[in-house]
């Protein structure tokens, strides 16, 4: 049915002749734009330092660890739940991965493997007690989150582990690929399968039906309470495949790394949601959230801004998504 003339004024034709309204079609664009004005201003801004192949692969570096605990964080939220203890199943995979090895005498691959092991299982625990007991999963996470990170004070006795670290999970975290950085290479692949997974397998469509009514759901025969246990296992797995990577890059177990990247995650999974497919959480929304923050942040310390201003800039991104992810679920 044609659209009348004042309504068609208020949308945008889309490759394939679908109209799309004009403000959802702002938002789908408005953060990658965000982020090219970034790269130009500070580029020309500080065209010595800002636009170098060294910063852009540091850049790169330094936030493929967040990435790929963002993509932790989208399963459970994608089914309608919250997950606050990921950051802290990253800190436990730290210190495992580093200290089974240093401390303990494992070799790598057994500890990377009960390393995850035991993050994917804090994440089946934490999927269990949510949906299999009907716990809130705001309860259960953070209580999750204050036991590991109990747990890795008992086993690190607030040691940082720096001796005898195998050189091969040094190799895992640094070098890299031909020319681009190993973490940013594996942020990338589990990226690229967690987009297939969301955007063409029924697992995907599932997923998101959840999320968008678990009664209803229900009703059309998917297994809500089995696929909202899968999601928090797959959320601490990914969690854990984070520590190890970080462990990799820093060359070290230290107890206090986990915490710090939970506010800078959500932030970014949320600023995510506002664009690519504005009022859904996404991959490569989330993807372009955590280059725009630290691009933005990148540049600012650059220009001379003062240290706290990162948490600044990432507590309002987080504001500003909230606020933007309500106005959409209001246009849509």
């Amino acid at each position: 049915m044609p659209l009348d003339p004042a309504e068609q004024g208020r949308t945008i034709r889309l490759p394939g002749g679908r109209r799309e309204p004009v403000s959802i079609f702002a938002a789908r664009i408005a953060l990658p734009a965000l982020l090219v004005l970034f790269i130009i201003v500070f580029s020309i801004l500080r065209p010595d330092t800002f636009f170098t192949v060294a910063n852009l692969t540091t850049t790169l570096a330094l936030q493929a660890v967040l990435a790929i605990l963002c993509l932790s964080l989208l399963l459970p939220l994608i089914v309608g739940e919250l997950d606050l203890s990921v950051a802290a199943v990253l800190g436990l995979s730290v210190v495992l991965v580093t200290g089974l090895t240093s401390q303990n005498g494992w070799p790598l691959p057994l500890a990377t493997l009960v390393s995850l092991a035991i993050c994917g299982a804090i994440g089946l625990v934490n999927g269990l007690l949510i949906a299999g007991v009907g716990v809130n999963a705001f309860v259960v996470t953070i209580a999750m989150s204050a036991l590991v990170t109990g747990a890795i004070g008992a086993y690190t006795q607030g040691n940082v582990f720096y001796e005898n670290i195998p050189q091969g999970l040094v190799d895992l975290g640094r070098g890299d690929f031909f020319g681009i950085p190993k973490p940013v290479v594996y942020a990338g692949v589990i990226a690229v399968g967690l987009w297939y997974l969301l955007s063409s397998t029924p697992l995907g469509r599932y997923l998101y039906a959840i999320g968008g009514s678990k009664d209803a759901a229900a009703l059309s025969g998917i297994p809500v309470k089995r696929l909202t246990v899968l999601a928090f296992t797959s959320a601490g797995l990914l969690a854990g495949v984070a520590g190890v990577v970080q462990a990799g890059i820093l060359g070290s177990g230290n107890p206090t790394v986990g915490a710090p990247f939970l506010l800078p995650a959500y932030a970014a999974v949320f600023l995510g949601a506002t664009a690519i497919q504005p009022g859904v959480f996404n991959v490569w929304g989330t993807v372009i959230a955590v280059l725009t923050v630290q691009v933005g942040t990148t540049g600012l310390v650059q220009l001379g801004a003062p240290f706290w201003i990162q948490p600044v800039f990432e507590g309002t991104a987080l504001l500003i998504a909230v606020i933007v992810s309500r106005w959409l679920k209001k246009e849509a």
